[in-house]
């Protein structure tokens, strides 16, 4: 269906759904437009709607990248999208018992994960873009409860609710990443030490003499800066990128050279080797300083050995550079949003670093589980009524059942039409559907 009718697909025929609940159940009352018998015109006929009936919208599930982005353009802040992660090794427990079959188990794993091709299931590219990241690590309904009663008791303000150590810190971390103006990505981290205390925050750019990043302006005070990051050098280009580029070329030399390769070929070979994977993972030539090593020049410029026994939560799964960075500075855990494909970490390092949660021996890389950087200021900003009585001090009572989020309805069923209208020109519905 993607392939026939766009990636989006899936996503336009829930609005349709969404949008016909909505419409039978908006009860109208409409006066006529008849002249009357006299022939003088009625007034302009008046409609009075009434409320319209509260839904909650469950879409399960969201496997395409496509399908986010149009939800998204949509619903804007009335859409939540929730990511749910359980270990590998619950993950393959369940599936086992609904599917028996323990090689059906992986293959699904990896095709949802993300398939080769754009029509396909892409999980690792929606999953870091939730709005609330729901852990799950012992299957019980209890634990489930606890963390999805939170983010309801947030969306609805009807409990003060302040941030979770991990989520004040990967806020951070998500808001150093806005600093970096890295060609390839914008990432971020910050370090705690081991009482949850931020003790850095660091991003992803190129370093100046003398230390710290390239940034818009120089230091207080200083003359005749210069901003020698990529995009401000000749013409604004990835040197990574370049270098890579350079070993596909050299590469496809030695292989024409050796009569390996002919050179009517040599186009296609270039083109074929930047494509695949081991040259493109290749992240050695790139100019930046990564988010995680400048976190950690800064924590060991101001709090010395408090860095010892912290926690490092950085936007993006680490690399194996950086990998090797956490090991030696004594950080024990490391909590992600996005991953990366590239990492070889746990590869490299498998005798110091984890993705198992139980493992206390190794540093741990576990996903982040909690309210989203994105929805940080959304959730956790007090309503503009306060949160007391202005006359007796008193804590307001709370309650409204009413998303803190909810915007009007009256742009959205404008944008629910364009992309139903959508529908309607790729065939798959007719014009009076």
């Amino acid at each position: 269906m993607r392939q026939k009718y766009g990636n989006s697909v899936l996503a336009q025929l829930s609005i349709r759904q969404i949008a016909t609940i909505r419409e039978t159940e908006r009860d109208t009352s409409r006066s006529s437009n008849q002249l009357p018998l006299d022939g003088v015109a009625p007034p302009e006929p008046v409609v009075v709607p009434t409320p319209v009936v509260r839904h909650c919208h469950i879409i399960d599930s969201i496997k395409n990248i496509d399908e986010l982005e149009l939800l998204r353009s949509i619903y804007g802040r009335l859409l939540h999208v929730i990511s749910v992660y359980s270990p590998i090794e619950l993950r393959t427990q369940e599936l086992e018992r609904k599917l028996g079959d323990q090689s059906d188990v992986y293959k699904l794993i990896d095709r949802d994960s993300g398939e080769e091709f754009a029509n396909g299931q892409s999980v690792r590219d929606v999953f870091p873009r939730a709005d609330f990241f729901l852990r799950i690590n012992d299957g019980t309904d209890d634990q489930i409860r606890t963390s999805l009663g939170r983010y309801l008791d947030l969306l609805l303000g009807v409990k003060v609710i302040t941030p979770t150590a991990d989520e004040r810190a990967m806020y951070e971390a998500h808001s150093a990443a806005r600093n970096s103006a890295c060609l390839s990505r914008q990432v971020g981290a910050a370090i705690t030490d081991d009482a949850g205390e931020v003790l850095s925050v660091g991003w992803n750019d190129v370093p100046r003499a003398f230390g710290g990043l390239y940034e818009s302006f120089g230091r207080p005070g200083e003359s005749g800066y210069v901003d020698h990051r990529c995009w401000n050098k000749d013409g604004g280009k990835c040197f990574n990128d370049e270098e890579k580029s350079e070993i596909a070329n050299r590469l496809t030399n030695a292989l024409i050279k050796e009569g390996i390769v002919e050179e009517s070929k040599e186009a296609d070979v270039k083109a074929r080797l930047r494509r695949s994977s081991e040259v493109r993972g290749l992240i050695e030539f790139s100019r930046a300083v990564h988010a995680e090593m400048h976190a950690i020049l800064n924590a060991g410029h101001s709090s010395g050995s408090r860095l010892k026994g912290g926690k490092l939560y950085v936007t993006t799964y680490p690399c194996h550079s950086c990998a090797r960075h956490i090991i030696a500075s004594g950080i024990t855990e490391v909590r992600f949003i996005e991953p990366y494909r590239k990492s070889l970490a746990t590869r490299l390092h498998a005798d110091a670093i984890t993705e198992s949660e139980s493992d206390r021996l190794k540093v741990r890389i576990v996903p982040f589980d909690g309210v989203a950087p994105a929805r940080f200021l959304d959730l956790f900003s007090e309503s503009p009524n306060g949160r007391k009585d202005k006359e007796t001090g008193k804590i307001l009572k709370s309650g409204s059942n009413f998303p803190v989020t909810a915007v009007t309805l009256e742009a959205v069923t404008t944008l629910e039409a364009l992309a139903l209208r959508e529908l309607q020109f790729s065939g798959l519905l007719s014009s009076d559907a």
